[in-house]
């Protein structure tokens, strides 16, 4: 699968369909953390990813800040509609999938986010600490 970044994909016949499946634009917060929230994970690398036709798509790559947070990352989306006869219909949405790596920490793989145009949504990344092994016999020892 290539690994195209978001400009160069704008330049693809494939982008065209995909701008106009998704004209608006959704904002994520991420929060990275460990230990149930209680300790944030400064510099965790995210990146935000897309499968479009045998490509990947990276339409975000950032850093956390101090506080383990990334704020307003802007994301292509389908428009919001809001139908007041079936306001029990869920909106279209796009899915991306977010990578978080750090080192001394297991990789987080592909969590799943629905985007919503107009909307902000909040993504909790548990990053787990890498544990070493050698020398540690089956009873923990």
């Amino acid at each position: 699968m290539n690994l195209l970044n978001y400009e160069d994909f704008k330049k693809t016949d494939d982008y065209s369909k995909f701008s106009k499946e998704n004209p608006d634009i959704g904002y994520l917060k991420v929060l990275a953390f460990a230990a149930y929230q209680a300790l944030p994970i400064p510099n965790a690398e995210i990146l935000i990813t897309k499968d479009i036709n045998n490509q990947r798509v990276v339409f975000f790559q950032g850093y956390t800040d101090n506080s383990g947070t990334i704020t307003d990352i802007e994301l292509p989306a389908p428009l919001t509609v809001k139908n007041v006869d079936t306001p029990e219909q869920i909106p279209q949405y796009t899915v991306y999938d977010l990578t978080a790596i750090h080192e001394g920490y297991e990789t987080i793989k592909k969590y799943k986010i629905g985007m919503f145009g107009g909307v902000r949504v909040i993504q909790y990344v548990k990053m787990n600490p890498q544990v070493d092994l050698k020398g540690v016999d089956q009873n923990g020892n």
